[in-house]
């Protein structure tokens, strides 16, 4: 072989054996020893989905200003002595009270009421002998403050009034007054339920009680009374 063919292959061989070597290092400095591209990067990591906080349910309660009415049917009973014979007036009608306070503490209310009871045609029973009807239409009315608590969760109420009391009279053929009493001193107390219909509006119902004693001019001594009632209610705060 000629010696410029052998020195030109020699120097081809010497070239491509510098390029494979070059070729190596290079590999091994980008892709590492794998000669390889690296591996796929992990799959991207998805979150959890997030959700709202959960609501905590608390019950409601009753702070602020506060208003109630209430309706309904009652029972109304006064007693005294005229002439030396016991009378008692009796009969079934209508009971109404309202009231309105606000709160001192939670569920603790302290109000000012009006109630009263009316009848007509009031029943008569003399020393316990019914005698009829007396011809009497009767309005027990009642106005003072009081208290009044809620158990809570249960939206149970009860309340108390110191009720100054008058017995208003009239007779039912001419509608005048017949012998209305003074101002005496009473109490109402109440127990009642409601259910929540919206955020600060409840409806319900209740018993109350409504005592007093009072002076009658006409017959120079005391009468008694006592009103039964069956109540709904509406409240507001």
């Amino acid at each position: 072989m000629r010696p410029h063919i052998r020195s030109l292959l020699l120097l081809m061989l010497a070239s491509g054996a510098l390029l494979v070597g070059e070729s190596v290092g290079f590999a091994q400095q980008y892709y590492g020893p794998a000669y390889g591209p690296p591996p796929s990067p992990p799959p991207p990591s998805y979150h959890h989905p997030r959700y709202a906080q959960p609501y905590y349910y608390t019950p409601q309660d009753h702070n602020g200003f506060f208003v109630q009415l209430t309706a309904g049917a009652g029972f109304l009973t006064a007693s005294e002595t005229i002439g030396g014979q016991g009378a008692t007036y009796s009969g079934f009608g209508f009971t109404a009270s309202g009231l309105m306070g606000g709160a001192i503490a939670p569920n603790l209310i302290l109000f000012g009421e009006v109630l009263g009871t009316s009848i007509v045609d009031a029943d008569l029973s003399s020393n316990g002998t019914y005698q009829g009807s007396s011809g009497y239409d009767m309005t027990m009315f009642g106005i003072g403050p009081g208290i009044l608590y809620y158990f809570e969760p249960v939206n149970v109420y009860v309340s108390g009034t110191l009720a100054f009391t008058k017995m208003f009279i009239s007779y039912t053929g001419n509608g005048y007054p017949a012998g209305d009493t003074n101002w005496g001193l009473g109490a109402d107390f109440k127990v009642g339920k409601e259910w929540w219909v919206g955020p600060r509006l409840g409806i319900g119902i209740a018993g109350m009680v409504h005592l007093a004693s009072m002076k009658d001019p006409q017959a120079d001594n005391n009468m008694t009374a006592t009103a039964f009632s069956l109540l709904f209610s509406a409240s507001f705060d």
